[in-house]
């Protein structure tokens, strides 16, 4: 006999549920919308509102990867109230508040999306959800970094890597600190910085995540470069280009590259000219292969002032 889940896979609105995501991933976006609204109104009336409020979320996703925000909205709006105060429920609630205040700083409505925010975190602290209550922080610092709250955003951020840690979910927590070596940089808080990329980057290591490592590696040899250690910049941007063509994320790996010609350029004593020429030439073959015209006259550009400065040939 099924379990209750394979009962819950196989009912019908289930079924119309999954042929709205197929709908979906195919384009069809009028007939994704039709099946999930079939069925929110099957579970409604089966009185499953958590399974209703679960659709209702689906098609505010779509609604927002299409800009249809009063819609989005619309969907959401409708489905909070059923699961509001249903206590198996409160994880899929404050999936839903997190959507709403998604959709108004989409918007460019810090205020609503605050409301919502304010709620989400309260849910998430009384359920004990660390993990939705990085999401709520992440998108708080967000926010305030589109209203130019840097201190403040900053400040979310940093409560947002603590949430992630504490729910185990290291690639989010990565991600985070990512985000605060960003603003670290820009701020000049070098040294601070760094140890944040550090971090960063052992997370992603640990989780595998190659392009991860690679996209850290490269942040700690750019900020190695402002700081003129240049034998260390070297070691981290030639192990992020080695990443970088491991997993063929081409355009990274040009960029990387044209970094570390610049780190080569930079002098006769620390750096070697001739592996800034190859550095640079390999950077305009990999954005001449993506057909990407601005970056390799860019990349060109310099080059040849790198020639011309260091009066060496090509």
């Amino acid at each position: 006999m099924p379990n209750f889940e394979q009962k819950k896979r196989d009912s019908e609105e289930a079924k119309i549920f999954q042929q709205g995501d197929d709908a979906w991933k195919l384009g069809k976006y009028d007939e994704a919308k039709k099946n999930y609204l079939k069925a929110s109104k099957l579970y409604h009336e089966k009185e499953d509102f958590e399974g209703m409020a679960i659709v209702e979320l689906r098609r505010a996703d779509l609604e927002l990867s299409l800009e249809n925000f009063k819609e989005a909205d619309k969907s959401l709006l409708f489905s909070v109230s059923f699961v509001e105060n249903l206590d198996y429920a409160q994880a899929t609630y404050l999936e839903i508040l997190l959507k709403l205040a998604k959709s108004k700083s989409m918007q460019a409505n810090g205020i609503e999306a605050f409301k919502f925010l304010e709620k989400a975190k309260k849910v998430a602290t009384e359920i004990g959800s660390y993990d939705l209550l990085g999401d709520a922080l992440d998108l708080e610092a967000l926010i305030y970094l589109q209203e130019n709250k840097e201190k403040k955003a900053l400040q979310a951020y940093k409560e947002a890597a603590e949430a992630h840690e504490k729910s185990g979910t290291s690639l989010k927590e990565a991600a985070t600190l990512r985000a605060i070596a960003r603003i670290e940089i820009k701020n000049k808080n070098y040294d601070v910085a760094h140890d944040v990329l550090e971090k960063c980057r052992d997370l992603y290591r640990e989780n595998g995540d190659l392009l991860g490592e690679a996209s850290a590696l490269s942040a700690i040899g750019s900020l190695r470069y402002i700081i003129r250690d240049i034998e260390n910049a070297r070691k981290a941007l030639q192990k992020s280009v080695y990443l970088y063509g491991k997993v063929s994320h081409h355009f990274a790996e040009a960029e990387a590259l044209l970094y570390l010609a610049k780190v080569e350029a930079f002098n006769r004593q620390e750096g070697d000219f001739e592996r800034a020429k190859t550095h640079y030439k390999r950077s305009i073959e990999l954005f001449d292969f993506l057909d990407n015209q601005t970056m390799k006259d860019a990349v060109l550009e310099e080059y040849y002032n790198f020639l011309n400065r260091t009066n060496i040939g090509e």
